[in-house]
């Protein structure tokens, strides 16, 4: 093992499935089938920024995708994190850089050095008027209160914790969730594809070449240790395996996305997931032919990354080994496992966001959530991604929210008459018929819960002390966010990893560690390979310590336009 806890380079845990990298002598030495300046593996958010970016600056690209393009990005909840823009400024909104640098620092730590996330705050605007210019559409109609999602007839609100009363100390507030412009509809899920979609329309104006259905398996280094070029498995475009395959493909990740793994039931869609890709692999058994295709100048690895490998989920992060998969099949690691081939190294392999959404509905983050001893950890009213943070990593995955009588005929009413939509609806009141329990006292509900009445008592008494103004809240809320616990009965609800009914989402954010000024990949002594590069989730990024909505979608378009600057950069002089 190494200090990430990882499998040693090379070993069957961590390459299960991707080859060595190839080397040769030199570029010479090769019998190429095709050649391109840039290529690029993964048609995400991140590929297609970088395939732009790449094309705009007159390289010749070619991208590749092992499906049909758009990854996670496209199925996400179209949300761009940005601050200073000119969507704020038709909204009426103040916001600057310098505010949203400040806020970030608090969320981000030392994920990237101050100037690449300064850097990333300085082209935030410029990055949304790039976006428009390639056909992405923002709305500038706000949502100035605390939620997770907003209603999706609103496009601009708090996707983080600046409202928070502590983060407002440190930074002005703003809300800086840009959601895409799209036609509303009740999932936000597929919002993202009005982002991808765009800016493949524009990649193909710009001449860029995208195959789809086309897999890399392996990189091919030179006697230098640059990556010249990779391996590809397709089929030939256009024949009928290909479209079988294409069409089995779609089937077998539709399945596979259809329910969390943990959830009832999930087993039969699982199998027949493999049943379908188990045809899949026969087709390309008998189909598939080898390529080699020569990058004369760089080759982009943004294949997202591996929530949906769930052996290497568990080999790096077993709390989360409960969490609902974020992304799409192909966040399998693969792009990862190719960048260590090559001499690669690899950073927070086992840092996971995991979102536990308490709001909405409204009422859950005005009342106390404990953990298995009976004691609050976290101010209730933070992003979802710091309550599954603190939950998983130092709470054995444990949370139950504690209300009152009112507290529960609030919640009730709000989940029948509020304005949720219904992946916000659905499972909360699941939950609540399912994973709740009732007693008389609050020592009674203890004991229901295998907790220490008199440390549950105590947890309440310190917590309506602070909700009456008595005491500051140790952790920080602000009395104003607090409802005191009143008149009995007392409920609990479940909102552990363990209640599948209530999925907490989950996706990587750690990966190939690169050179923050190129996107290029380093070595383990922090030297640059040259001729590799990472993007979006299979690289470390913005990200890549604790999430906020839209962050990952801004930092696949950073990530990948910078590794396309660099590689321009780097033809211009060759």
């Amino acid at each position: 093992m190494n200090s990430e806890g990882a499998a040693r380079p090379g070993s069957p845990e961590w390459f299960s499935q991707v080859p060595e990298a190839l080397h040769v002598s030199e570029a010479d030495a090769v019998q190429w089938d095709e050649s391109a300046d840039f290529v690029i593996v993964g048609y995400g958010g991140a590929g297609v920024s970088a395939a732009v970016e790449a094309a705009e600056r007159g390289l010749d690209v070619l991208a590749i995708d092992r499906f049909d393009g758009g990854g996670s990005t496209a199925m996400n909840g179209g949300v761009y994190y940005a601050g200073g823009t000119s969507v704020q400024e038709e909204a009426g909104i103040e916001d600057s850089v310098e505010e949203m640098y400040k806020y970030l620092k608090t969320e981000v730590g030392d994920a990237v050095q101050d100037e690449t996330l300064r850097e990333f705050c300085e082209t935030s605007p410029e990055s949304i008027e790039w976006l428009k210019k390639h056909g992405v559409g923002f709305n500038s109609r706000a949502y100035m209160k605390k939620i997770n999602y907003p209603d999706p007839t609103y496009y601009l609100y708090h996707s983080d914790n600046s409202l928070n009363e502590a983060r407002q100390k440190i930074a002005r507030s703003a809300p800086r969730g840009h959601r895409v412009q799209a036609p509303p509809k009740d999932m936000p899920t597929g919002y993202g594809v009005y982002l991808t979609g765009p800016l493949s329309k524009s990649a193909e104006d710009l001449g860029v070449r995208f195959r789809p259905q086309c897999e890399a398996r392996q990189l091919i280094v030179d006697d230098t240790g640059s990556v010249i070029g990779l391996v590809v498995l397709e089929i030939p475009t256009g024949t009928p395996a290909w479209e079988e395959r294409r069409k089995l493909q779609a089937r077998a990740n539709r399945l596979m996305t259809l329910l969390p793994p943990t959830f009832p039931g999930a087993f039969l869609t699982y199998g027949m997931a493999n049943k379908v890709l188990a045809k899949v692999a026969k087709i390309e058994e008998k189909h598939r032919v080898s390529k080699r295709i020569r990058a004369r100048h760089g080759v982009c690895l943004s294949a997202g990354g591996f929530i949906f490998n769930r052996p290497m989920v568990h080999h790096f992060a077993p709390q989360y080994d409960l969490g609902l998969p974020l992304g799409q099949p192909g966040d399998d690691g693969s792009g990862i496992r190719l960048g260590q081939t090559a001499g690669g190294a690899v950073g927070r392999m086992g840092k996971i966001s995991a979102w536990r959404g308490i709001n909405p509905p409204d009422t859950f983050p005005h009342y106390p959530m404990v953990n298995a001893e009976g004691k609050r950890y976290i101010d209730e009213t933070l992003y979802m991604a710091n309550i599954g943070d603190e939950m998983c990593e130092r709470q054995d995955g444990v949370g139950f929210l504690i209300l009152d009588k009112a507290g529960k005929k609030a919640t009730w009413r709000e989940l029948f008459f509020g304005k949720l939509m219904g992946f916000q609806r659905n499972p909360a009141i699941l939950t609540m018929m399912m994973r709740s329990k009732k007693a008389s006292t609050i020592e009674g509900l203890a004991k229901k819960l295998g907790i220490d009445p008199g440390t549950l008592r105590r947890t309440v008494e310190h917590y309506n002390r602070a909700a009456r103004g008595e005491i500051a809240d140790p952790l920080g809320k602000s009395a104003k966010d607090m409802s005191p616990i009143a008149e009995g009965p007392y409920y609990s609800v479940d909102v552990s990893i363990t209640n599948n009914l209530l999925p907490m989402t989950t996706m990587t954010v750690g990966g190939l560690k690169v050179e923050e000024r190129s996107g290029r990949v380093i070595r383990e002594d922090g030297s640059p390979i040259d001729g590799l590069y990472a993007a979006g989730r299979t690289a470390v990024g913005i990200c890549s310590n604790i999430y906020v909505s839209g962050l990952s979608m801004s930092d696949c378009v950073f990530s990948g336009r910078r590794a396309a600057r660099h590689v321009a950069a780097k033809a211009d002089g060759a």
